[in-house]
């Protein structure tokens, strides 16, 4: 068989994946981030079925009841080298169901793409890596490496019951040499062509838990209390005015240049004018460059009081962090610091929920996952670099196994990002999308393992 002929059988089988996801989507595997969440176990009873009806085995291992992981194994002769598909099985809630278009756990098909929660992130990917995995087994192809899939509960809440609970305690059974995993893969229009960047790394994220103390007292006394409210504009201030340190090592810049057919090289010193005229032209291009380029400090809740009637004890903010993959706690410790530094009656906490990570750039998978690409959309006329993907995936819990992992699943060239609809209402994939990313995947298995 030549990877044409794969490749047929990958287009052949699109009623069939379009099934399988809708599948997947009617199953609410809706991820709160407080326990009791999850129900991902039936989703990998789902997957599970559908594996096993080709005779592929698979095995479901529960971190705590009804947060299932499944880990699936095509085996090659040799088991060398080890192939790793990625996946994760929760979902965000729903905020407001009547305001979706299509039921949000329907699954229904309208205009070309498959609607529901989790369509896109990433119950589609999950669905395509199944249905790539079936038809190698199908097609009796002889492999020399294994191919893995590892389909994760717990993601959307940083992963503690999903990849990181596979890595600590299966290693084994994830580990792999290379693997690829959301993240990456929107096609690009650049002033050049077409333009898709793997995904080498990711951003750390932390919270920053501020406590403002006060005094409390009745509200028709205020003179008695002393109001932490009253002191919240100064610590909002501070966040405002916090500069970060700009920079522009990663490796996404050092060939936006010639990509983007720029003038002179990017630097630290005109990033944000670059982006700025960017966003004008290429909508989001802008603002994703200005995430790779800095750490960024957000306020995003405030708490205080109990009731409307009584002065607070304290006031709390909670701030998100995203580091660049080479800033570390003891960096991030002092930027805050410096940043709140002087200001009275105020402490603060920081917690991190995940650690930057970032794989080799430069590894031979860079090109092999280009050669996948090109044979997935029929072309070889795009340019091709490495990126960051700006929020965290379990790319992070398996890349210190040793696993280099790409975050790279490639849309169609003609695909609206704008129209996916992920952590928002009316979520959807683009079903031709999904194929060109079942079509990567199978020709990645066909250079990688055979």
């Amino acid at each position: 068989m030549q990877l044409e002929e794969l490749l047929r059988q990958v287009d052949a089988c699109q009623d069939e994946l379009v099934a399988l996801l809708q599948d997947l989507v009617r199953i609410p595997s809706v991820n709160t981030g407080v326990m009791p969440t999850g129900n991902e176990t039936p989703v990998c009873e789902a997957a599970a079925r559908k594996l096993k009806a080709d005779g592929i085995a698979s095995q479901i291992l529960e971190s705590a009841p009804g947060r299932g992981n499944l880990v699936a194994r095509l085996p090659g002769a040799t088991g060398k080298p080890r192939l790793l598909y990625m996946a994760h099985t929760d979902v965000v809630p729903v905020e407001n169901e009547a305001a979706w278009t299509y039921p949000p756990f329907g699954g229904e098909v309208h205009d070309g793409r498959v609607h529901g929660r989790g369509a896109s992130d990433m119950k589609g990917a999950l669905a395509a890596e199944i249905m790539v995995m079936l038809i190698l087994k199908r097609s009796g192809i002889a492999l020399k490496g294994d191919l893995v899939l590892a389909a994760c509960a717990d993601e959307e809440s940083g992963g503690a019951y999903g990849a990181g609970w596979l890595a600590k305690m299966h290693p084994d059974l994830v580990r792999a040499d290379v693997g690829v995993n959301e993240g990456g893969g929107q096609a690009v229009k650049t002033p050049k062509g077409l333009a898709y960047e793997y995904n080498v790394g990711e951003k750390g994220r932390y919270e920053l838990h501020i406590t403002i103390r006060g005094r409390s007292f009745h509200a028709s006394r205020p003179w008695s209390a002393d109001n932490p409210l009253l002191k919240l504009p100064a610590v909002l201030q501070r966040i405002r005015d916090y500069q970060p340190e700009v920079n522009t090592s990663a490796p996404l810049f050092s060939y936006l240049q010639n990509l983007l057919d720029l003038p002179e090289p990017v630097t630290s010193a005109n990033i944000d004018a670059l982006a700025d005229r960017l966003e004008a032209s290429m909508p989001g291009m802008g603002s994703h460059l200005k995430a790779c380029s800095r750490m960024t400090l957000v306020p995003t809740m405030v708490k205080a009081g109990v009731k409307s009637n009584s002065i607070a004890e304290s006031v709390a903010v909670t701030c998100d962090i995203r580091s660049l993959p080479h800033q570390d706690t003891t960096y991030i410790q002092n930027e805050l610091t410096r940043t709140l530094a002087g200001l009275p009656d105020v402490s603060w906490q920081l917690v991190q929920t995940a650690a930057p990570s970032a794989s080799d750039p430069a590894h031979p998978f860079a090109g092999a996952l280009r050669r996948a690409t090109a044979a997935a959309i029929g072309r070889q006329d795009f340019a091709w670099g490495p990126g960051l993907t700006v929020g965290f995936t379990d790319s992070r819990l398996l890349r210190p196994l040793g696993t280099v992992i790409y975050d790279f699943l490639p849309s169609h060239p003609d695909a609206d990002p704008s129209l996916s609809g992920v952590h928002n209402r009316n979520e959807s994939e683009h079903i031709a999308s999904l194929m060109v990313t079942t079509r990567m995947l199978a020709a990645l298995a066909w250079e990688m393992l055979r």
